[in-house]
């Protein structure tokens, strides 16, 4: 078990136990990172609690390996592939359960293997934490502008979620309301008043070498917006945006393959053509083009190219006024 009060950096794995078809007394080891230098706040960082989003795991191990904790202020927790077994599978879901990390939480000590360590989470870290940042990316079936997601809230907490969003300069920063948000982590650590931050960085199930610099260099920003290094003088523009509720989201409505007309992140006015669905199985059938609902940002789109019925083809945020 990590020492979270030991001085310096300490490494190693927290166990869960497993029992699988293919091993009775299986061992989760879930990789983590405590760094621990002069008194100062705790920041709990995220990564992988999805399986198929790439830019959290490495920026985080980055982080890791970089950082020297003799100019630390406070505690650093990191946690580069909170749900292993989904990260070195490349799959979004938990193989062994088929559940989703982030759609679990609380989580269960009684639970399947997802449900146990989302409760480990939920009872021993966030607790101990005045920040979290839970790093995702779209995964395969999205592809995001690069974006910090907030969920607005009251108090301070939205303020210190702000600034440090502004600071790791991502092109945009998105306010959002999520339908199924009391089931995320961004609950359990909300209703306690603490700061949450997320993200987008990215998706189709790839990594870039835009999406990694971005997400290594705008997480060292960021902790230090939180009060862990030196805030650099340098100011670093974010758009701020708003996520509209999810009716607006353009989704399939039968399988087709999206081809996007314009760039992700691209100013857009209402009734301005997206891209256009092809039935590419259909003789009988013309492209569909897919219409802004209103003036924003395209700010995500189809990750694979290839939609099935009800999936999300493309998303235009607001702007905040």
């Amino acid at each position: 078990m990590i020492e979270f009060d030991k001085p310096g950096l300490v490494s190693g794995y927290v166990s869960f136990h497993n029992s699988t078809n293919q091993s009775a007394w299986q061992s989760i080891r879930l990789p983590i990172y405590c760094l621990n230098g002069v008194p100062g706040p705790t920041t709990l960082i995220m990564g992988g609690l999805h399986g198929d989003e790439y830019e959290g795991p490495v920026a985080i191990n980055s982080l890791a390996n970089t950082l020297n904790t003799n100019n630390l202020v406070g505690r650093l927790i990191l946690l580069p592939a909170v749900n292993v077994m989904a990260v070195m599978a490349g799959t979004r879901l938990t193989p062994d359960d088929g559940l989703n990390m982030n759609r679990v939480f609380p989580g269960d000590p009684l639970g399947s293997i997802t449900q146990r360590i989302a409760d480990w989470i939920t009872q021993t870290l966030v607790p101990i934490s005045d920040h979290v940042i839970d790093l995702h990316s779209g995964g395969r079936s999205l592809n995001f502008a690069p974006a910090i997601l907030l969920h607005e809230v009251s108090g301070n907490a939205m303020n210190i979620a702000k600034r440090a969003a502004m600071a790791f300069g991502a092109p945009f920063t998105i306010l959002i309301q999520e339908d199924h948000a009391d089931v995320m982590i961004d609950a359990v650590v909300e209703n306690l008043g603490k700061v949450m931050i997320s993200s987008e960085l990215g998706g189709s199930g790839i990594i870039t070498h835009q999406t990694v610099t971005l997400a290594i260099k705008g997480l060292s920003r960021m902790v230090a917006s939180l009060g862990h290094f030196p805030v650099q003088n340098t100011i670093w523009s974010s758009q701020l945006v708003r996520l509209p509720t999810s009716e607006t989201y353009m989704r399939s409505d039968e399988a087709m393959v999206f081809a996007p007309l314009i760039s992700l992140g691209e100013c857009v006015r209402q009734g301005d053509t997206l891209g256009y669905g092809h039935f590419v199985d259909q003789v009988d059938r013309g492209p569909k083009a897919y219409t802004a609902p209103h003036d924003g940002w395209a700010i995500c789109f189809a990750g694979q190219g290839i939609t099935q019925r009800g999936d999300v083809v493309a998303i235009v945020a607001k702007n905040v006024p």
